[in-house]
């Protein structure tokens, strides 16, 4: 079964119905043509801070620290999570980000004074474009204060408090950059920064102050796709960590942990049951009956099952934890691709499974206590094969810089 982690073709199958076109992700040559790309136009903003949303960014960012134009440089790249959601644990966001020291020497006032904030009413529930984003005329609320109070001192207080760049990956509907204009203003009022990306998704860049560059915007887009789409999102096998976040949790989590102490079976019995079970109770047939698009219908397998069977195994015997949640990452993986295929793909798949959960539970529910005999072996498995194919990668990358 080791097709199950094995590589991830989730664009070459697909023809964008906008473009009507195949593409295909960068190479390891075309990805770091794209880092030299990305370093020169860092050096050429004049910015020596920057700091870099992850984790998509993560491998791109990996290329970058290893070409020696980047070890000439006085650079300082950061990387950081902003979040999608606003219901995270922003308590435990300043943990992973604040040195130790940092933190436990404002433990107490940072606990009170996240205790007694709400982020999403701060940063606001309004529709927002991502003109909205860049051009920031929010008036926020003076509740930030007592974090700026608080966070001085600290390095990340530093850095904006000060000059730099942000870069991303995407820069799409803007739900990052607002949540991040959000996020620094509990450090400062004024951050002093400008963007810049592989790819913004808007008209004209060149108009907006805000933007110090992108490489690819709305009048490009099929310029990028054809010279290779961006080969690094949602890719945890290359990143190598993911983070674990919900309301009580916010974790940076390296597969290489998840490893300690795990098991080693055969889990070719496990597999076959699972196919037995898929096919006995036709859910391939009826998750393609609900899926919208033909594409996407064709696409699935019964391997896409057991991921997601997986995933959903894994929470419902011990609950949102690092593994189900690492399952979740990896269902993700083998998804139609968001980019640059239309969101509707992924969501059509989303979609999907969403309509045959019956079956899933009812499935789920004959298998529970197999599931638990294996599931520390499965997880095992599946980290080897993501390893492996972070290990092929890195060494094409070496053999080429």
């Amino acid at each position: 079964m080791q097709e199950l982690f094995g590589k991830v073709d989730n664009l070459e199958c697909f023809t964008h119905p906008k473009f009507n076109e195949k593409f295909k992700f960068m190479n390891e040559e075309q990805s770091i043509n794209l880092a030299r790309k990305v370093l020169e136009e860092f050096l050429k903003s004049s910015y020596k801070q920057i700091v870099v949303i992850e984790s998509g960014t993560s491998p791109l960012i990996s290329i970058i620290k290893k070409l020696e134009e980047y070890k000439k440089s006085n650079l300082n790249l950061m990387q950081i999570k902003i979040p999608r959601d606003l219901d995270f644990n922003l308590y435990k966001w300043f943990e992973t980000y604040l040195s130790e020291e940092e933190f436990y020497s404002r433990e107490k006032s940072l606990k009170k004074a996240c205790e007694k904030f709400n982020l999403e009413e701060f940063i606001s529930k309004e529709k927002f474009s991502i003109y909205d984003s860049i051009k920031d005329n929010k008036v926020y609320s003076q509740e930030n204060k007592k974090f700026q109070e608080i966070l001085k001192g600290t390095k990340l207080y530093e850095i904006f408090t000060n000059p730099f760049l942000i870069f991303d990956e995407y820069i799409n509907a803007g739900t990052i950059i607002r949540n991040f204009n959000g996020i620094v203003r509990l450090f400062t009022d004024n951050p002093q920064f400008k963007l810049s990306a592989y790819c913004m998704f808007l008209d004209n860049p060149e108009n907006y102050k805000k933007i110090a560059f992108t490489i690819y915007d709305n009048s490009t887009e099929l310029e990028a796709y054809r010279n290779g789409a961006y080969p690094f999102e949602n890719r945890i096998d290359l990143i190598e960590y993911y983070y674990f976040i919900s309301k009580d949790n916010f974790q940076k989590v390296y597969l290489k942990d998840l490893k300690i102490g795990l098991e080693n079976f055969n889990n070719n019995e496990f597999y076959n049951l699972l196919n037995e079970k898929i096919s006995k109770n036709s859910i391939l047939n009826k998750l393609k009956e609900n899926l919208e698009e033909n594409q996407v219908r064709e696409y699935v397998s019964n391997n896409d099952i057991i991921r997601y069977l997986l995933k959903y195994l894994d929470e419902k015997v011990y609950g949102k934890n690092r593994i189900s949640d690492f399952f979740d990452q990896v269902f993700e993986l083998y998804a139609p691709s968001w980019s640059p295929m239309p969101v509707i793909f992924h969501l059509d798949y989303w979609n999907g499974f969403s309509k045959i959960q019956k079956d899933i539970e009812n499935i789920a529910s004959e298998i529970l206590e197999d599931y638990k005999t294996y599931r520390l072996s499965i997880l095992r498995e599946a980290i080897e094969s993501l390893e492996m194919n972070n290990k092929i990668w890195k060494e094409k990358i070496e053999g080429m810089i």
